[in-house]
């Protein structure tokens, strides 16, 4: 749909001390998703990452027999299919020509890069807002944030792994959710400390996992102030310290996430698969129609975003 000049009147007009344009008078705001995504480049149409598991705990070996062999396991891989992203203004020449303040050159190219950065934004934390859900899934099929995200090393992998029983809801699994959801809380915090501290890899080998982001959602800003700023114990009248805040969690908090009650723990970028691919970064183009003179911007780029493995990420959707 053009933008022509019946529908900008003003613009015709002088006289005008001051346009104002929803938040265009500020600066673009710093990203959010690379405080927690690992961002990679692509240059290819797709990127593809396969899990591998490593080999079992030594076996005890009898004087004079045979020593045991094993060999490493492969899982499944999973595949980030980049999708374009794309938008347009065309304005008519004599629109372009007679905007007496220029917003129509000034304002086009802010608000198509405002739009870009929203996107990637969007496409980035829907990661964690659809992670409970069939549409990110991990290499072993089940959602990112699942109770029961199987092992390729089997039973025999929470049967050798220590401290676990308590923790998994069947063999052979490990979760990144509770089994029931929990609301952010002392307990809460405390059960997900408890879970990613016993986290294993596929063979049941600790991980030695330390949760570093707590990523949450505006609602919960002062129930998060209140449970980690306190050096008390929160809501008691005790003298007892607050054994959380030597987990020195950094609070991430995101307008992105749709809901007002889930929360998330991330590790360090190092110990989770979190990814954007950025097959092609935003990018602004101009040209003219040949036949109307119309002024023909717009912006594009192309990404993906998703997870590979469910270890070093755990979440739930509160109550």
């Amino acid at each position: 749909m053009p933008q022509v000049r019946a529908k900008f009147p003003q613009l015709m007009q002088p006289g005008l001390k001051k346009i104002y344009f929803d938040s265009l008078d500020s600066a673009l705001k710093k990203s959010d998703y690379p405080m927690v995504f690992n961002e990679m480049d692509s240059d290819s149409e797709y990127e593809q990452e396969l899990e591998m598991a490593g080999i079992s705990a030594l076996q005890e070996k009898p004087e004079d027999a045979s020593t045991a062999y094993t060999e490493m396991k492969q899982g499944g891989s999973k595949r980030f299919i980049h999708l374009t992203y794309s938008l347009g203004m065309r304005t008519s020449k004599e629109l372009y020509d007679d905007d007496k303040y220029g917003l129509v050159g000034k304002k086009g190219p802010t608000l198509l890069a405002r739009s870009a950065a929203f996107t990637q934004e969007m496409v980035a934390w829907n990661v964690f807002n659809q992670g409970f859900t069939s549409n990110v899934t991990t290499v072993d099929g089940n959602p990112l944030f699942y109770n029961q995200h199987a092992l390729l090393g089997g039973a025999e992998a929470t049967a050798i792994a220590p401290g676990v029983a308590g923790v998994i809801s069947a063999p052979g699994t490990y979760p990144n959710r509770p089994a029931v959801d929990i609301d952010f809380s002392v307990a809460g915090l405390q059960l997900a400390t408890n879970h990613a501290s016993r986290m294993i890899d596929n063979m049941g080998f600790p991980i030695r996992l330390k949760w570093q982001n707590l990523i949450t959602p505006p609602e919960l800003r002062f129930l998060v102030r209140e449970i980690l700023g306190s050096p008390g114990k929160p809501y008691t009248a005790d003298n007892t310290i607050n054994s959380l805040l030597p987990e020195d969690y950094k609070n991430i908090e995101v307008p992105w996430l749709n809901s007002p009650s889930a929360w998330f723990l991330v590790a360090e970028k190092m110990d989770h698969s979190l990814r954007v691919y950025h097959r092609e970064r935003p990018s602004t183009d101009f040209d003219d129609d040949f036949d109307t003179d119309a002024i023909k911007q717009k912006t594009r780029l192309r990404m993906s975003a998703g997870a590979t493995r469910w270890q070093g990420v755990w979440g739930t959707q509160g109550p």
